[in-house]
């Protein structure tokens, strides 16, 4: 069966005492795996039609042969697996990463597509560091997947890593302008949330000079252009700061900003 010959394959799948769930030593991978894994679509079948397989029996990794197909970006063996009834959509690896973040973090444009049409697809499921599927997109810069995440009606575009960060905050800490631009659109995106006790988006956009990003911010009703760290820094301070003139005209010009804002030592903007 590891050289994908089929005929072979049925030979072994017709004596009666054989095992289609037994692991090897190594990973305690089974059969299915390493032909899903492999792309060998005619053995998968086989597999999938003997009464006693284990569709979602997982590695020493936590890896099910689903896994190991849309990591290697075989759409056809998916759709087998995922015509099973009793296939797990939502199943995760000892590292919480489900399927979707997998697809996602290799790029596989259709394959998220695929992923996104199954009824009952978690599309927030974060990982062990707290990413999700759409964080991974922003991250690589795939504006076709994030749009394909962003019009999914679950999707949860406020999902903060456990560092803080949201899929809005990482695109302006990485000047990643068009991401910030397409996770604006979205009705449901928070501008104000910020990483654990620090920055914000605008203050992000603010410290990278980044003039375009905070014009978009500042358009935002409800932005919190006073918003202060746990050090008591500023938007208005970060640009005094770095002397960044063009962005403190363009925050100065906010009807709602508040120039004698103190930091933790006192400091205002003026100060700074």
């Amino acid at each position: 069966m590891y050289h994908g010959n089929k005929e072979i394959a049925e030979l072994l799948l017709k004596h009666p005492n054989i095992d289609v769930n037994l692991e090897d030593k190594n990973e305690g991978t089974i059969p299915l795996m390493y032909m899903a894994q492999m792309g060998y679509k005619e053995i998968v079948e086989l597999l999938l039609k003997h009464p006693n397989i284990d569709i979602n029996k997982k590695n020493k990794k936590g890896g099910t042969a689903i896994f190991y197909a849309v990591q290697n970006d075989h759409k056809e063996i998916v759709k087998l697996f995922l015509s099973q009834p009793n296939i797990n959509v939502n199943m995760t690896d000892y590292d919480n990463n489900s399927l979707l973040i997998n697809a996602t973090s290799f790029d596989y444009k259709e394959m998220t597509e695929l992923l996104l049409k199954q009824p009952g697809i978690d599309v927030n499921i974060q990982n062990k560091i707290g990413c999700t599927a759409l964080i991974y997109a922003e991250q690589h810069k795939q504006k076709e997947i994030i749009e394909l995440l962003l019009n999914h009606p679950n999707i949860n575009v406020n999902v903060q890593t456990f560092e803080g960060y949201t899929a809005l905050v990482h695109a302006t800490s990485k000047n990643n302008e068009e991401i910030v631009e397409l996770l604006l659109k979205h009705p449901n995106t928070d501008v104000n949330i910020p990483i654990n006790g620090g920055f914000t988006a605008l203050i992000f956009a603010v410290h990278n000079g980044n003039k375009k990003t905070v014009k978009l911010l500042l358009k935002y009703p409800n932005i919190e252009v006073n918003y202060q760290t746990k050090e008591g820094y500023t938007a208005l301070m970060e640009a005094t700061h770095n002397n960044h003139k063009e962005i403190v005209e363009l925050l100065l010009n906010h009807p709602n900003i508040n120039v004698n804002l103190q930091n933790y030592e006192g400091s205002t903007a003026l100060m700074d």
